[in-house]
């Protein structure tokens, strides 16, 4: 027999909560964002997921554009890639949905998963590229903690009862998508710079990459031979530079400048080689890469009397905490050159006399790994700051006017210019009220006293 309250609530069903309107979706969402208390017996409308779906695509796209800034060219072959995401998120509300007792409506639960989508779209555009790789792990658990939380507090909501095991089950499936995605690189890159599009859209092919590195040793080669041994008993000034990213000019521009004053000062006449990376001319110059480094460095040592001459190692580039120094050009495959790449060239060439100038954001990161008390080591930041200028609309970078364009063609030594760039790049920095690069320098003992006793063309006290 039917009771009367059976008989009661199957004449008078429970309704089923009606769609919320737009800003009570929006209400909710912030009070999930912020971890609070949310709105209970809820159900969006689909106006507000579709809504909520097409915002988070303009700015995924939004952001892509800004990356690619100043020339940014749209990508149609990355369209296709956006349903992966959007599936990924069906399936994190199914999943959610199934491993949940009570079941959320499945509306509630896919509201619950678009709530996500800003967390790995900031991570990717902020967290990746400005913090080291030991941050960027912090920064990625932190934010599977939050998640966590974030999917119990929603879960609760929608159901009114604690959902810890579909919570855990969410943040496994997370973990998974983001592995699958970086190992399958399925990226919807829909706009980006030149050069890439144009790679993408079928520019350089693999063997015309091949070929070009190919070629290198013979360029190198050629350069070396202009340069011929000295038996004279003299030490001698010799300079290599390195200009590590081809897609803005303002590098090969300062090698230049540095490899003119340098010889100039010592009288290195033709006893110079340049390694460029500047996308506008990839003929004019060996290319810069870790290889063409140690194969020019063993060429030069075969020019050098080890014993007595001197080597003027400049590099001009971005660089990164790790610490690293870039390398790239059009679409070549490169890699980026770290502390411990640079020391072993120096050494396995048999160099012994070496002044080392790094203009690169971290660059005093790689001091460590290269003193000696044969070696001064100069770099344009501290190992945790940045440097200045390294943009398309610049000759030079803030350390590349204060070192080598106004500093050491007055200065009385290699301090001294060191000493005046410095003081004159933190009143810039203080004026323009950016936080402080902090250039440093090691000066080797025995090195400093070596460039005393050669004679240079410094200015006399």
């Amino acid at each position: 027999m039917i009771s009367l309250m059976d008989e009661f609530e199957f004449q008078n069903p429970v309704p089923e909560p009606a769609p919320a309107k737009p800003r009570r979706s929006l209400t909710l969402l912030l009070r999930l964002w912020t971890l609070r208390r949310a709105i209970p017996n809820f159900a969006p409308s689909t106006f507000v997921l579709i809504s909520l779906s097409l915002v988070w695509l303009l700015l995924w796209v939004a952001f892509d554009w800004w990356e690619a800034l100043p020339e940014p060219q749209f990508l149609l072959a990355g369209v296709p890639l956006f349903p992966w995401y959007a599936l990924a998120i069906v399936v994190l509300a199914a999943l959610l949905r199934a491993r949940s007792n009570p079941k959320p409506a499945f509306p509630a639960a896919l509201l619950l998963s678009l709530g996500l989508v800003p967390l790995p779209l900031l991570l990717a555009v902020f967290a990746v590229p400005l913090l080291s790789l030991v941050w960027q792990c912090v920064v990625a658990v932190s934010v599977l903690i939050y998640s966590f939380f974030y999917l119990a507090r929603g879960l609760r909501a929608f159901t009114g009862e604690s959902q810890v095991r579909a919570a855990f089950a969410g943040i496994a499936f997370l973990m998974a998508f983001i592995w699958l995605t970086d190992t399958l690189d399925v990226i919807p890159d829909v706009w980006a710079a030149p050069e890439v599009a144009e790679a993408a859209d079928g520019g350089d092919t693999p063997a015309d990459a091949e070929s070009v590195l190919f070629e290198q040793s013979r360029r190198i080669d050629q350069a070396l031979a202009a340069i011929r041994p000295d038996a004279s008993p003299s030490p001698k000034a010799f300079f290599l530079g390195f200009a590590g990213v081809g897609e803005q000019k303002v590098f090969a521009q300062e090698i230049g400048l540095a490899s003119r004053v340098l010889s100039e000062r010592y009288g290195m006449e033709s006893r110079a080689l340049s390694l460029i990376n500047d996308e506008r001319d990839l003929e004019r110059a060996p290319l810069a890469s870790v290889s063409g480094l140690k194969y020019a460095l063993r060429g030069l040592a075969g020019r050098m009397n080890l014993d007595r001459d001197v080597l003027f190692l400049v590099i001009s580039s971005h660089g990164a905490r790790d610490p690293a120094i870039a390398v790239s050009n059009s679409d070549l495959p490169l890699n980026d050159m770290t502390d411990e790449d640079l020391a072993d060239a120096l050494s396995a060439s048999g160099i012994k006399w070496r002044v080392i100038i790094i203009s690169a954001c971290y660059a005093g990161g790689f001091i460590d790994a290269l003193k000696d008390p044969r070696t001064i080591v100069i770099t344009a930041a501290a190992a945790d700051r940045t440097s200045f200028g390294c943009s398309n609309d610049r000759d030079l970078t803030y350390f590349g006017e204060a070192f080598f364009r106004d500093a050491l063609p007055e200065a009385h030594s290699l301090r001294d210019a060191f000493d005046r760039a410095k003081s004159a790049i933190a009143l810039r920095e203080r004026r323009e009220r950016v936080d402080p690069s902090k250039p440093q320098a090691y000066f080797g003992a025995e090195m400093e006293a070596k460039l005393t006793s050669m004679k240079d063309h410094a200015p006399q006290p």
